[in-house]
Protein backbone atom coordinates (compact mmCIF):
# COMPACT_ATOMS: atom_id res chain seq x y z
CA UNK A 1 0.00 0.00 0.00
CA UNK A 2 2.66 2.25 1.08
CA UNK A 3 4.50 1.78 -2.59
CA UNK A 4 0.98 2.96 -4.21
CA UNK A 5 0.69 6.07 -2.78
CA UNK A 6 4.40 6.73 -3.31
CA UNK A 7 4.19 5.52 -6.76
CA UNK A 8 0.85 7.96 -6.94
CA UNK A 9 3.06 11.30 -5.13
CA UNK A 10 6.27 10.96 -7.52
CA UNK A 11 3.74 10.43 -10.62
CA UNK A 12 2.24 13.59 -9.06
CA UNK A 13 4.93 15.61 -8.73
CA UNK A 14 6.86 15.52 -12.31
CA UNK A 15 3.29 15.92 -13.81
CA UNK A 16 2.97 18.68 -11.86
CA UNK A 17 6.44 19.85 -13.11
CA UNK A 18 6.17 19.30 -16.39
CA UNK A 19 2.55 21.21 -16.25
CA UNK A 20 4.71 24.42 -14.74
CA UNK A 21 7.47 24.09 -17.25
CA UNK A 22 4.93 23.67 -20.26
CA UNK A 23 3.00 27.01 -18.68
CA UNK A 24 6.44 29.12 -18.39
CA UNK A 25 7.16 27.85 -22.38
CA UNK A 26 3.70 29.09 -23.32
CA UNK A 27 4.48 32.26 -21.62
CA UNK A 28 7.43 32.91 -23.17
CA UNK A 29 6.25 32.54 -26.73
CA UNK A 30 3.28 34.87 -26.00
CA UNK A 31 5.94 37.51 -24.39
CA UNK A 32 7.98 37.02 -27.50
CA UNK A 33 4.84 36.89 -30.11
CA UNK A 34 3.46 40.61 -28.41
CA UNK A 35 7.34 42.22 -28.50
CA UNK A 36 6.65 41.27 -32.63
CA UNK A 37 3.26 42.12 -33.35
CA UNK A 38 4.59 45.73 -34.75
CA UNK A 39 2.07 47.73 -32.55
CA UNK A 40 2.72 51.16 -31.90
CA UNK A 41 1.21 52.92 -28.75
CA UNK A 42 1.61 55.27 -25.81
CA UNK A 43 0.04 55.73 -22.73
CA UNK A 44 0.82 56.60 -19.30
CA UNK A 45 1.12 54.50 -15.90
CA UNK A 46 -0.55 57.29 -13.28
CA UNK A 47 1.17 56.15 -9.79
CA UNK A 48 0.11 57.21 -6.45
CA UNK A 49 2.41 60.10 -5.77
CA UNK A 50 0.26 62.21 -8.17
CA UNK A 51 3.38 61.70 -11.27
CA UNK A 52 3.48 59.20 -13.92
CA UNK A 53 5.55 57.30 -16.26
CA UNK A 54 5.33 57.42 -19.87
CA UNK A 55 5.38 54.20 -21.77
CA UNK A 56 5.81 53.93 -25.62
CA UNK A 57 5.46 50.88 -27.16
CA UNK A 58 6.96 50.99 -30.61
CA UNK A 59 8.68 48.15 -33.24
CA UNK A 60 7.99 45.60 -30.83
CA UNK A 61 10.14 47.07 -28.03
CA UNK A 62 8.66 48.50 -24.64
CA UNK A 63 10.27 51.91 -23.80
CA UNK A 64 10.05 54.24 -20.33
CA UNK A 65 12.18 56.64 -18.32
CA UNK A 66 14.23 54.16 -15.90
CA UNK A 67 15.95 57.42 -14.54
CA UNK A 68 19.25 55.26 -15.07
CA UNK A 69 18.13 52.31 -12.38
CA UNK A 70 17.19 48.72 -12.80
CA UNK A 71 13.29 48.55 -12.74
CA UNK A 72 11.06 45.77 -11.33
CA UNK A 73 7.06 46.07 -12.32
CA UNK A 74 5.07 43.79 -10.09
CA UNK A 75 1.39 42.97 -11.00
CA UNK A 76 -0.90 42.59 -8.20
CA UNK A 77 -4.46 42.91 -6.56
CA UNK A 78 -5.39 43.86 -3.38
CA UNK A 79 -6.95 40.86 -2.86
CA UNK A 80 -4.44 38.06 -4.04
CA UNK A 81 -2.61 36.99 -0.43
CA UNK A 82 0.63 35.92 -1.96
CA UNK A 83 1.05 39.60 -3.65
CA UNK A 84 0.84 40.80 -0.16
CA UNK A 85 2.96 37.79 1.29
CA UNK A 86 5.92 39.34 -1.29
CA UNK A 87 5.37 43.17 -0.61
CA UNK A 88 7.26 43.05 2.85
CA UNK A 89 10.86 41.47 1.08
CA UNK A 90 10.29 43.82 -1.97
CA UNK A 91 10.07 46.83 0.28
CA UNK A 92 13.13 45.41 1.48
CA UNK A 93 14.98 45.58 -1.69
CA UNK A 94 13.87 49.10 -2.36
CA UNK A 95 15.29 49.82 0.22
CA UNK A 96 18.53 48.22 0.15
CA UNK A 97 18.95 49.04 -3.97
CA UNK A 98 16.81 52.65 -3.32
CA UNK A 99 19.84 54.32 -5.53
CA UNK A 100 19.71 51.20 -8.26
CA UNK A 101 16.25 49.83 -8.62
CA UNK A 102 12.87 51.21 -8.61
CA UNK A 103 9.64 49.47 -7.69
CA UNK A 104 6.48 49.76 -9.20
CA UNK A 105 3.36 48.10 -8.41
CA UNK A 106 0.88 47.40 -10.89
CA UNK A 107 -2.77 47.42 -9.91
CA UNK A 108 -4.55 45.02 -11.86
CA UNK A 109 -8.07 45.76 -10.52
CA UNK A 110 -10.51 49.40 -10.10
CA UNK A 111 -10.24 51.07 -7.00
CA UNK A 112 -10.31 54.19 -6.10
CA UNK A 113 -7.10 56.72 -4.67
CA UNK A 114 -8.31 56.52 -1.03
CA UNK A 115 -8.73 52.84 -1.08
CA UNK A 116 -5.17 52.32 -2.30
CA UNK A 117 -3.83 54.49 0.18
CA UNK A 118 -5.20 52.69 2.82
CA UNK A 119 -4.15 49.58 1.17
CA UNK A 120 -0.24 50.69 0.57
CA UNK A 121 -0.50 52.09 4.46
CA UNK A 122 -2.13 49.09 5.71
CA UNK A 123 0.97 46.96 3.99
CA UNK A 124 3.66 49.67 4.79
CA UNK A 125 4.08 49.40 0.62
CA UNK A 126 7.76 51.60 0.04
CA UNK A 127 6.83 51.53 -3.24
CA UNK A 128 5.06 53.18 -6.20
CA UNK A 129 1.90 51.92 -7.15
CA UNK A 130 0.26 52.28 -10.60
CA UNK A 131 -3.45 51.83 -11.16
CA UNK A 132 -5.92 53.04 -14.35
CA UNK A 133 -6.04 51.81 -18.09
CA UNK A 134 -2.64 52.06 -18.46
CA UNK A 135 -1.99 48.73 -16.15
CA UNK A 136 -3.96 47.15 -18.43
CA UNK A 137 -2.53 48.01 -22.01
CA UNK A 138 0.98 47.85 -19.87
CA UNK A 139 -0.33 44.14 -19.22
CA UNK A 140 -1.08 44.12 -22.85
CA UNK A 141 2.13 45.19 -24.27
CA UNK A 142 4.06 42.32 -21.73
CA UNK A 143 2.15 39.94 -23.96
CA UNK A 144 -0.38 39.60 -21.10
CA UNK A 145 -0.78 38.75 -17.28
CA UNK A 146 -1.39 34.60 -16.54
CA UNK A 147 -1.36 35.23 -13.22
CA UNK A 148 -0.65 36.68 -10.34
CA UNK A 149 1.74 37.89 -8.61
CA UNK A 150 3.73 38.90 -11.98
CA UNK A 151 6.79 40.84 -12.41
CA UNK A 152 9.15 41.77 -14.84
CA UNK A 153 12.54 43.26 -14.52
CA UNK A 154 14.30 45.49 -16.65
CA UNK A 155 17.97 46.70 -16.42
CA UNK A 156 18.48 49.95 -16.10
CA UNK A 157 19.14 50.46 -19.95
CA UNK A 158 15.36 49.77 -20.25
CA UNK A 159 16.11 45.68 -21.33
CA UNK A 160 13.57 43.22 -20.19
CA UNK A 161 16.16 40.52 -18.25
CA UNK A 162 13.27 38.38 -15.99
CA UNK A 163 9.45 38.01 -15.70
CA UNK A 164 8.57 35.93 -12.92
CA UNK A 165 5.14 34.11 -12.52
CA UNK A 166 3.87 33.37 -8.80
CA UNK A 167 6.43 34.35 -5.55
CA UNK A 168 10.13 34.04 -6.34
CA UNK A 169 12.23 33.77 -3.25
CA UNK A 170 13.92 37.02 -2.46
CA UNK A 171 17.52 35.31 -2.66
CA UNK A 172 16.79 34.29 -6.37
CA UNK A 173 15.37 38.26 -7.18
CA UNK A 174 18.26 40.09 -5.54
CA UNK A 175 20.60 38.04 -7.41
CA UNK A 176 19.17 38.92 -10.64
CA UNK A 177 18.84 42.42 -9.62
CA UNK A 178 22.57 42.69 -9.03
CA UNK A 179 22.50 41.56 -12.92
CA UNK A 180 20.41 44.09 -13.83
CA UNK A 181 21.90 47.49 -11.83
Amino acid sequence: MQKIFLTFVLLLFFTACSSEEKEMKDFNSTTEASFTQGESYNFDLNLNDSTSLFIQVKEGKIKFDAQNKATLFVFFTTWCKPCIAQAPHLNKLREKYQDQLQIIGILLEDKNPEDLATFSAQNHLNYQIASGEGNYLFAKALGGINGIPTMFLFAKNGELLKHYLGVVPVEMLEIDILEAI
